[in-house]
């Protein structure tokens, strides 16, 4: 059988059929748009991203992994990109419209997803155009997956093309598989038969692939289409080239309405990133000193120091010269929490507001990000921001430089943003074994990837780290690493991990031990030399930790005493004022402590013919409106910005989870704290008199000396000793060396910096610390041991591994949703909601504002007020409260068909006629929504 040239002058129906269609859904009725055109759409957007979006440093990066020039690769790609749904080319497609005209074409072919069969099809006809079809990185093969992969998930394909013959596949030679062939040929000759790549490695096949994916969705939008249409279609195959031109003349205005560019570097003086630091400390003019002489290309930072030093600052200023010396300008900040990532959304945004001069993308990227009010989206929430293109900017003024387009407040799309800041799990689902995770490597790419208190990952997110770092070592992406208590051996563990995706071998010299306070910075390079600060760096002067630790009973009967301890040690507060934190380890423990103070601070003030102190109460069991108003509230209240407007309380009394440990930036007069592993109690610590050198802050005459109060049991070596809930938190191993670490210090002061190294590596690595219980030891060691291997299995393979089945990057398909970039993260997402005698759901106890449901629908779709009104108050609680209650908190049936809302169940209280309100009985537990503590367990 003849398959017929370009322009189909042989064969039974001779010529391409551009009657086949691409695109339907949401255009007119009757209107379909012809894959042809949709084809060449995509194909011209790729050439545009390529030329000003992809940063030159990714170019290079895919060029050198298609063993080619940056040319030949911006040529190939676009190429490939166009055949990307050839795959829609089958009866099986083409049928889903009812209206399609296949009356000539046979009902036949394989029962497939179009994605499948393009990667199927292709692995066999590239052969054909020149590509390898055997061997490592056969092009045919890497060719055909990364295509057939473009709706997030890769296909296995045959081992082998000489195995069977397509037909056995299920691919009849008919008129569908003239179709293709026609299709494929013309392709070909549009974008100019670009010759095929000798070898497509396998981590920057991952990286093509998500850029056809981006260049997919950009093309897809239904204005973009419809201006296609407008514009006229081609009638016949020889008008192609025409509305080829006419596409690619249209792609810079569609990436501009996008909000996509290319930032332009950022590289200057420390003094000029931060005109107002008028003495850089000596980690930020070490930093300055020998970073660019050391930047010859891509590679990672380590810096350790301690909390206050400036650490954000001096990353940002790093990230301007790693990012011009690796080609990439972009930023990601990666920070563990959601509240932590909102504050430095905040702080980089005014950064870089001062540092770029072209109008300039940052997006924040968390489940919650648009509640943010500094993140105001212009994409309703309610339709997803599907279809336009237009370019706002939310909160920002006109004037200011970087902006965010409604495009990519889009789903998945972020990271394709200039800038970003959000929570680790965003860079983390890059590494999952999960869906569209090529699209975060690629957003990554462009980027230097700055991850801030990466201590705070635990064994199995301390593994997704790991794999996360050898990929950006593979693709060349720079990284800062920032922490403040980091074990030495993390350090080295993750050090090597980047280096080992860029290469280095086994056998190579050690990674030398940083230094405390101090940095390493690692290049990609061979031989992947890692210097580190070649002088001991200056600190700013602090007066050493006075470290008490106070033992009591904490379980049984006597475990009132901690309530009479904590009270002893705010005594003199309430008498003298001055500013304080009592963290607990639970929610239910912050919220009595919290109730109990203040009875008794009011009670003791009125004694004292005093003021009362104010009482701050902060945990995640409130709900996200309320929350984001205390957060900032105290950051006001205890941060700099409060005390130079002289607003700083002179009685305060903070009560907190360790919701307060990390990221930010407050300051205390003392700080109490239930028993914590060191480096923990350490970062708590952290925030008193952190802004002592400043000079801004009066303290109380009872405070002479920065001092950590630690709640402890009154028996050493005693797991039984410490309350169970503590367990579930920290394990019991870690608890009790610490406790004897404190112990044996015997309240001598803690000098900061020069002790917390010690501190740190010693709570782990001491082999006395333990000897009583050493079992619990050896659990807790399994237990990292297991969680490290599940993380490991959760993840994709080390980039040197994927050298012919890209499937195994996502072998996995697990919805976002089900993704658990955090082991044991099982939570929930409710809104409390009212109820009074005639049954109808209400938002608010006063019964004033409508739970929306199908009654209060909108032209079918709730309103981004509606939605908003909903998650402002939605709040976390752990997963295992609602199981078994089902049908009990279920949301209306409506919620289901909202992204935003589909995973949020009800509470439902009801209030009584007198005003009373009652929280819903979950078994034996009785739950209820209180306006000043939050979420109450009432047992």
């Amino acid at each position: 059988m003849s398959m017929g040239t370009p322009h189909g002058h042989d064969g039974p129906l001779g010529l391409l059929d551009l009657s086949l269609w691409g695109k339907s859904e949401g255009l007119p009725p009757n209107v379909r748009y012809p894959l042809t055109c949709h084809l060449l759409d995509v194909g011209a957007v790729a050439e545009v991203l390529w030329r000003d979006h992809v940063a030159s440093g990714v170019r290079q990066t895919i060029a050198d992994g298609l063993e080619t020039t940056i040319e030949h690769a911006g040529r190939l790609i676009p190429y490939w990109a166009s055949l990307h749904d050839i795959g829609k080319i089958t009866h099986g497609f083409q049928a889903k419209d009812v209206a399609a005209p296949l009356h000539r074409y046979p009902d036949s072919g394989p029962g497939k997803n179009h994605g499948q069969v393009a990667g199927e099809w292709l692995q066999y006809l590239l052969p054909e155009y020149g590509y390898a079809a055997e061997g490592k990185g056969a092009p045919a093969l890497m060719a055909a997956q990364l295509l057939g992969g473009h709706h997030g998930s890769f296909h296995q394909l045959a081992e082998s093309v000489s195995a069977a013959p397509l037909r056995s596949l299920g691919y009849p030679e008919d008129a569908w598989e003239e179709q293709r062939r026609l299709h494929l040929a013309e392709l070909t000759e549009l974008f100019g038969s670009p010759a095929p790549p000798s070898r497509i490695d396998g981590a920057v096949a991952a990286l093509v692939c998500g850029l056809v994916i981006q260049a997919d969705w950009l093309a897809s939008q239904l204005s973009f289409v419809g201006r296609q249409i407008a514009a006229g279609l081609p009638a016949k195959a020889a008008d192609l080239p025409e509305f080829l031109d006419r596409a690619r003349d249209r792609a810079p205005g569609l990436l501009e309405q996008a909000g996509l560019g290319r930032p332009a570097a950022r590289s200057a003086s420390f003094a000029s990133a931060f005109p107002h630091i008028e003495n850089p400390n000596g980690l930020q003019r070490s930093i300055a000193k020998h970073l660019p002489e050391l930047c010859g290309g891509p590679g990672m930072l380590l810096i350790t120091a301690p909390t206050g030093e400036g650490k954000t600052e001096t990353a940002l200023y790093a990230a301007e010269v790693m990012g011009q010396a690796a080609g990439r300008s972009g930023l990601y900040v990666a920070l563990p929490t959601m509240a932590t990532a909102d504050q430095m959304y905040t702080r980089v945004n005014e950064y870089l507001n001062r540092r770029v001069t072209a109008p300039s993308s940052m997006s924040l990227l968390h489940g919650m990000a648009w509640l943010n009010p500094d993140y105001s989206s212009p994409t309703s929430p309610s339709s997803g921001g599907q279809n336009s293109s237009s370019h706002t900017q939310g909160a920002a003024e006109s004037h200011r430089a970087v902006e965010i387009s409604e495009w990519l407040q889009g789903r998945k799309r972020g990271l394709f943003a200039d800038f970003a800041a959000g929570t680790i799990d965003q860079a983390l689902m890059a590494a999952l074994r999960s869906r569209h995770n090529m699209v975060r490597l690629l957003g990554l790419s462009g980027k230097t990837v700055i991850i801030d208190e990466v201590h705070a990952a635990d064994a199995y997110m301390l593994a997704l780290v790991t794999r996360l770092l050898n990929w950006l070592g593979r693709l060349q992406v720079p990284v800062i690493l920032l922490s403040a208590t980091l074990h030495h051996r993390t350090a080295r563990v993750l050090t090597e991990a980047y280096l080992k995706g860029a290469g280095r071998r086994r056998g190579a010299e050690p990674v030398p031990e940083v230094r405390y306070p101090g940095w390493a910075y690692a290049g990609v390079e061979a031989p992947h030399t890692v210097t580190v600060n070649p002088e001991p760096l200056e600190t700013t002067p602090r007066k050493p930790l006075t470290v008490q630790c106070r033992e009591m009973p904490l379980t049984g009967e006597e475990s009132t005493h901690l309530d009479s301890a904590v009270r002893e040690e705010l005594a003199d507060l309430v008498e003298n004022g001055g500013c304080a934190a009592v963290i607990r380890t639970t929610v239910a423990e912050a919220q009595r402590t919290f109730a109990d103070l203040a009875e008794w601070s009011a009670a003791h003030a009125q004694e004292l013919g005093a003021e009362p102190p104010e009482l701050h109460l902060l945990h995640a069991r409130f709900p996200a409106d309320q929350r984001e108003r205390i957060t900032r509230q105290i950051t006001w209240c205890f941060g700099k910005d409060g005390a130079q407007a002289g607003d700083r309380p002179r009685a305060a009394i903070l009560v907190a989870t360790a919701i307060i440990e990390q990221s930010i930036d407050i300051d205390l007069d003392l700080m109490i704290s239930d028993l914590a592993p060191i480096h923990l109690l350490l970062q708590r610590s952290g925030r008193c008199w952190r802004h002592e050198h400043r000079g801004i802050v009066q303290r109380p005459s009872w405070a002479d000396a920065p001092r950590l109060v630690v709640l402890a049991p009154s028996e050493a070596d005693s797991e039984k000793a410490i309350p169970r809930v503590w367990g579930y938190i920290h394990h019991p191993s870690l608890l009790l060396r610490t406790h004897n670490l404190l112990r044996r210090r015997q309240e001598r002061p803690v000098r900061v910096p020069e002790d917390v190294q010690e501190l740190v590596d010693g709570m782990i690595d001491d082999d006395e610390l333990n000897l009583e219980l050493p079992d619990q030891d050896l659990d807790r060691q399994a237990a990292d041991m297991a969680h490290s291997q599940l993380g490991n299995n959760a993840a994709i393979p080390l980039p040197r591994g994927v050298t012919r089945d890209l499937h195994q990057l996502t072998d996995h398909d697990l919805d976002e949703a089900q993704v658990a970039t955090r082991f044991g993260a099982d939570s929930a997402r409710v809104v409390c909601c009212y109820t009074g005698p005639e049954g109808e759901r209400w938002l608010d106890a006063a019964l004033s504002e409508r739970l929306p449901s199908e009654g209060e629908l909108s032209g079918g779709r709730f309103t981004e007020e509606q939605v908003r009104a909903v998650l402002s108050r939605s709040l976390p609680v752990p997963g295992n409260w609602l199981q078994g209650h089902e049908e009990q908190v279920a949301p209306p049936e409506a919620w289901q068909f909202n992204p935003h809302l589909r995973h949020v169940q009800v509470l439902v209280h009801r209030v009584g006629t007198e005003g009373d309100v009652q929280g819903p009985q979950l078994g034996k537990r009785r739950v209820r929504l209180d306006g000043r503590v939050g979420l109450l367990d009432e047992g």
